[in-house]
């Protein structure tokens, strides 16, 4: 029996006083710190860094970067699930929950969402196997304190006794909510491959039964655990902002040095997943969507030490590669695959998985056979002349370009991989080691391709089955599976089909001209040129990469009117998507990437990446655009998949569905997934051409060029548009969707759902979509996100997806109210909503100056928040053009109206939009809404939103 010890933090923090947590300076800083390092950063870096090692043994690695305009932090603990107690699946992730609520200092369980809300950012945490990270970011000004209260967690949280019980009943919540995904369904049976016991093979969510309370222990296994395993020498901490790294270290080592270093090591994971003597096994699982999924796994050697020359990377490169020739090609050819990708799954540092992961069609799960015969015949082709120094060439030029001119992330995103990484590289790579493919490997591919091999194969296929009373099911999920031994004979020879196999030609994509443009930035996109195309132009250099973005809309009558019209419209962009994959590949694999995709008016062209080759890619793209071959076998096998995804939608969440049924209900051209399906059933591969030649009678195009791009280039690639989609295509105009402006009254729509839990979406309409309306929502949401999270989350235990949210739709603003319970009825949802609105009236009425533009700050904050990428601004500027804003000025509009509100203005919407005379849709999911009902059911609506916003008044 595990021993207990009462939990005194007070004692294990001896020398720390309560009340100098805010006090603490510079001066101690020098004395906390053992070692400085300075990572190695590569060519073109814009941030500097410090890698420190306090004294109790914790590293922390100081990012300072003057464009963040956003703070963040990460820390990461080297324990995860895997670690969890026998007796106590899903302790690990308890146990991160409750690190959150509460601690010496901020006893307050809500204090420390509340803080980091108010001051315009966002906190998480996640439990993997291997690692618990914890993260959040913050108004730049603010770090500090945020610090202060980050820091508690891991130095004295108290793990509030009366909050076991609510945070048990969160974990349930959130495990139920996840229930019926077939992603973690696959995963719970796969785990029964693995030996008897496995650390690893846990189930590692956790429920009320696992997390019982019924002895009042469940407060000690979690100190027991804290103890035993958060100790600071297992803890890698990242801190990004704008300050110097003099000022962040003097914020972190004081704060962070005296988190307790317990000593211990980090778990280790040497018993196999699989044991080879048990090799080949077929697992087959029970899928609930319409799903077919081929995975092939091959136990394998940890690579993780050789991440300087990625061996498995170079593998996983041949293997995935999806251009002529390529096992996905040859497979997609025959019909029997839409999708393919390689890679590991899992390293421990001891031992790793490799997977070779397909989606298939209906005619490949029935053949999966002859799926599995010719990914050997393609293996045997990689391992007799794969092996080849110009492909490690090929694949380490690219990482020297990407390295050189990387994107910047997401100061929050960065500071959490950052902190991940620094438990598997040395901290003198950790800025650079994605980028690293410093050693040709020959023999190392060789022993690793030795691993990928028949009678080492464990062969997954996840569809629905009919008829499962004889198979096994998995603890927890209830799933559905099979486990039946092979022969590896069974596994290869006799495909006809790998004649057509072969291995990648030299990249015909990547970039050469590596230079920028002459001439200044342009502030914002000028319209060029004459006639029905309509262009928009803006060179931007402004992240100092030889990047562009061209963007084009076809908006076609013809798209819109029917749900037929809809569906067909989707067949043709993914049709032309699906010819376009082979020959594009390479162009995404050196940087170039492309997008294809239907919308409410047409379709939509994206691409974005290196500005060299980008106009070849451009070529090839509008000429199978305008051009597409229509082979009837392949638009069978898109049909068949759009088919599946909207059947599946039926499978999603309760509040997913909720969400959905606002936007059909409320947006134009917006059918019910249900009706789309309906007429998908209905079409045929030769309905397509028509459709095809229909789309094309009539355009209303638009296009966006943008980045490392001449005026003279953007004019040619508008003349290149127009010579090949406009040629005898008549000229129209195809009018923005319009939004459905709600009665002012209350109304609840019932909606079906297979899921077994409740969903609630309670969606508040503006009754403008100006500026001045958009602010005021926008504040409103954030002052009421958190209470509302606490109130029905934290205190009233309502279920673990609990969201009050800006909700708008389009520019009609909203705030939207959300919770999913796996035990609490629609009546019981509704009714602590609605007390919550009407209780929050005085909150608000009571809200002083201070804390009122605070409040606003936050908006601002997140209103202003600076592009990273150049992507990033295109899509921005690419919204500006589709709402037909050519100001381009939306989000500086926005913030100048939120900074003008006053308290009279706030409550004023809050009481009229909110209480009184609210234009309310109140959205009831729930299993028991029998399906045939929902379109009986019929809304009051006061006309629509114009198309285009109005200046605030």
């Amino acid at each position: 029996m595990t021993a207990r010890f009462r939990f005194h933090p007070a004692a294990r923090l001896a020398g720390l006083a309560l009340g100098a947590v805010l006090g603490l300076t510079v001066q101690s800083a020098a004395a906390d710190v053992s070692q400085r390092m300075s990572p190695e950063t590569g060519p073109g870096a814009t941030a500097d860094y410090r890698y420190l090692t306090l004294e109790n043994g914790l590293g922390a690695l100081m990012v300072s970067d003057p464009r963040a305009d956003k703070a963040a932090a990460a820390l990461d603990v080297h324990v995860g699930a895997g670690a969890d107690p026998e007796d106590r699946a899903g302790l690990a992730h308890f146990t991160e929950h409750m690190l959150f609520l509460g601690t010496e200092t901020y006893p307050d369980p809500g204090e420390y969402k509340s803080f980091i809300n108010s001051h315009g950012g966002s906190h998480n945490a996640f439990t993997s196997a291997l690692d618990t990270n914890y993260f959040f970011n913050v108004e730049p000004q603010f770090l500090e304190p945020a610090l202060d209260r980050f820091s508690e967690q891991f130095r004295v949280p108290t793990f509030a006794k009366e909050l076991i019980e609510r945070e048990r009943n969160a974990v349930n919540s959130e495990f139920s909510a996840h229930r019926r995904n077939d992603g973690r369904r696959f995963w719970s049976a796969l785990k029964q491959t693995f030996p008897e016991g496995h650390p690893l093979a846990g189930f590692t969510v956790g429920n009320l039964e696992t997390l019982s309370n019924d002895d009042g222990e469940l407060r000690a296994d979690t100190v027991d655990f804290y103890e035993q395993h958060y100790s600071a020498n297992l803890m890698e901490l990242v801190v990004i902002g704008p300050q110097s790294l003099d000022e962040l270290e003097s914020m972190v080592a004081p704060r962070f040095s005296p988190v307790a270093n317990r000593g211990h090591s980090a778990p280790r994971y040497t018993q196999p997943f699989l044991e080879s003597g048990q090799l080949p096994r077929l697992l087959e699982v029970d899928a609930i969507r319409d799903t077919r999924q081929l995975q092939l796994t091959f136990p394998i050697p940890s690579t993780e030490k050789d991440y300087r020359n990625k061996p498995l990377s170079y593998l996983s490169h041949l293997i995935g590669h999806e251009g002529k020739g390529s096992l996905h090609a040859v497979l997609k050819e025959a019909g029997l695959v839409d999708k393919l990708s390689a890679g590991q799954s899992m390293d421990t540092g001891d031992q790793a998985m490799m997977n070779i992961s397909m989606s298939l069609t209906p005619e490949g799960r029935d053949q999966w056979r002859e799926v599995v015969r010719l990914t050997f015949d393609y293996l045997d082709l990689i391992r007799e002349n794969g092996i080849r120094q110009v492909y490690f060439e090929e694949q380490q030029k690219l990482n020297d370009i990407e390295l050189r001119f990387r994107e910047r992330d997401k100061p929050i995103h960065e500071a959490s991989s950052l902190a991940s990484r620094l438990h598997r590289v040395a901290p003198d790579d950790v800025v650079i080691a994605p980028w690293l493919y410093e050693t040709y490997e020959p023999s190392v591919y060789r022993e690793l391709m030795n691993h990928l091999q028949p009678d080492n194969a464990l062969v997954s296929i996840l569809a629905p089955v009919e008829e499962t009373d004889d198979w096994q099911t998995t603890p927890y999920y209830d799933t559905p599976y099979r486990l039946t031994d092979l022969e590896a004979d069974q596994l290869v020879g006799g495909s006809e089909r790998s004649a057509q196999l072969g291995l990648p030609e030299p990249n015909p994509f990547i970039p050469e001209d590596l230079s920028l443009v002459s001439g200044d930035d342009m502030p914002r996109p000028r319209a060029m040129g004459d006639g029905p195309l309509e262009l928009w132009y803006a060179r931007d250099t402004r992240f100092e990469a030889p990047r562009a973005n061209v963007y084009l809309s076809l908006r076609s009558p013809a798209a819109t009117g029917s749900a037929r019209n809809v569906v067909l419209t989707r067949l043709l962009a993914e049709t032309v998507r699906d010819e376009l994959n082979a020959l594009a590949y390479p162009a995404r694999i050196a940087g170039l990437d492309y997008q294809v995709y239907s919308h409410l008016r047409g379709i939509t062209v994206k691409l974005s990446g290196y500005s060299d080759k980008l106009p070849r890619l451009m070529g090839e793209v509008l000429e199978r655009l305008r051009h597409p071959e229509l082979d009837p076998e392949n638009i069978r096998t898109r049909l068949q998949q759009i088919r599946d995804d909207l059947a599946n939608a039926a499978e999603r969440r309760p509040y997913e569905i909720a969400s959905g049924a606002i936007h059909e209900q409320l947006l134009e051209n917006v059918f019910p997934h249900a009706t789309r399906l309906e007429a998908a059933r209905e079409l045929a591969p030769e309905d397509l051409e028509a459709h095809t030649d229909s789309f094309y009678r009539a355009l209303d195009p638009v296009m966006l060029v943008h980045g490392n791009m001449t005026r003279a280039a953007a004019l040619n690639t508008r003349s290149r548009v127009s010579s090949l989609i406009m040629e005898d295509v008549d000229p129209t105009e195809v009018p923005r969707a319009s939004v459905r402006r709600l009665a002012e009254e209350e109304q609840t729509l019932d909606v079906s759902v297979r899921h077994s839990d409740q969903g609630y979406l309670r969606y508040i309409q503006g009754a403008d979509s100006d500026y001045a309306s958009q602010a005021r929502f926008r504040l409103l949401a954030q002052l009421l996100s958190s209470p509302f999270y606490e109130r029905l989350r934290t205190n009233q235990q309502m279920g673990y997806i609990v969201q009050g949210t800006y909700y708008p739709m389009l520019e009609a603003p909203g705030i939207g109210f959300i919770v999913q319970s796996p035990k609490h009825s629609f009546k019981r949802i509704d009714e602590s909503v609605t007390t919550f609105l009407k209780e929050q009236e005085k909150r608000l009425a009571d809200l002083d100056a201070e804390t009122l533009e605070r409040q606003k700050q936050a908006v601002v904050s997140r209103l202003a928040q600076d592009d990273t990428r150049l992507s990033e601004v295109a899509n921005r500027y690419w919204q500006e053009i589709d709402r037909g804003n050519h100001d381009f000025d939306n989000r500086e509009r926005l913030i100048k109206a939120v900074k003008a509100i006053d308290h009279e203005a706030l409550m004023a919407t809050y009481r009229n939009a909110v209480l009184e005379d609210p234009r309310a849709l109140v959205i009831n999911a729930h299993r028991d809404v029998p399906r045939e009902a929902e379109s009986l059911q019929s809304l009051e609506y006061d006309g629509g939103f114009p198309r285009t916003v109005k200046e605030t008044e």
